[in-house]
């Protein structure tokens, strides 16, 4: 059964909670700095709470998941950007509002992509945008995933540090078979994986990284860095017209 890789972040947070599915952490990752990967990268918190990631777009607009915001109030998430590290204060602006797709499914991650309105630009030293994606990729190129994850199965606390990592572009074909028999792949999906290596738990909504630009979302997948369950990740080429749209709103 898919998970969501906010899920056992968010649970074992805010519940106390664990999961043995899932490895709540990026994967072979390595720990890394804001300016080094990029300062658009930003950080959900709902009641102060870490639990999932996102990037800055605009000075006022961020993407993120979908299953990162479904159901929970705009009013109790805060952004957080300027931060190499969890425990720096940074600069953390309040959420007005926030859009969700129609035809997102919670069930099979369908459209798996938010956009959120903060209530003022968030700026400051080290913040930056990132630009839609608009180059093209193919399988075997390498995209770039950063975020908080927690680093050690069964440990409730995300990392401190910012993380990354490199994952590798597969055929959807060969990602659909993985998954015959247990999970569906979606059009606004494609899938990476490299050995060893892997977005995970708390990593969710996070930006996918291809030549300086956010071509993919965090979305979900079977357990982390799992040899035969590759990644699922929201294409933004498939997902592009609904963020413009949201943006001008």
């Amino acid at each position: 059964m898919w998970r969501p890789l906010f899920l056992l972040q968010l649970t074992q947070l805010l519940l106390g909670l664990a999961s043995g599915q899932i490895q709540p952490r990026i994967v072979g990752g390595t720990t890394t700095t804001l300016s080094a990967v990029g300062g658009f990268v930003v950080n959900l918190r709902y009641d102060g709470t870490f639990y999932c990631g996102g990037s800055l777009v605009t000075s006022s607009h961020v993407v993120t998941a979908a299953h990162c915001l479904k159901g929970y109030q705009a009013s109790r998430i805060t952004v957080q950007g300027g931060v190499s590290k969890l425990s720096q204060s940074g600069v953390v602006r309040r959420v007005a509002r926030y859009f969700i797709p129609n035809g997102f499914s919670s069930s099979s991650l369908n459209w798996d992509v938010g956009v959120i309105r903060l209530q003022s630009a968030l700026t400051g030293s080290g913040i930056t945008t990132i630009p839609l994606c608009q180059v093209q990729w193919n399988p075997g190129n390498y995209m770039r995933v950063s975020g908080w994850g927690t680093t050690r199965y069964g440990n409730s606390s995300p990392s401190n540090q910012l993380r990354t990592v490199r994952i590798q572009l597969i055929r959807k074909k060969v990602c659909q078979r993985a998954y015959q028999g247990r999970d569906t792949l979606t059009a606004s999906t494609f899938c990476a994986r490299t050995g060893g290596k892997d977005s995970c738990s708390g990593d969710s909504g996070g930006g996918v990284i291809f030549k300086n630009q956010l071509c993919g979302i965090v979305s979900w997948g079977l357990g982390c860095a799992n040899a035969q369950y590759p990644g699922v990740y929201t294409s933004v080429h498939r997902v592009r017209s609904f963020i413009l749209r949201s943006i001008k709103k």
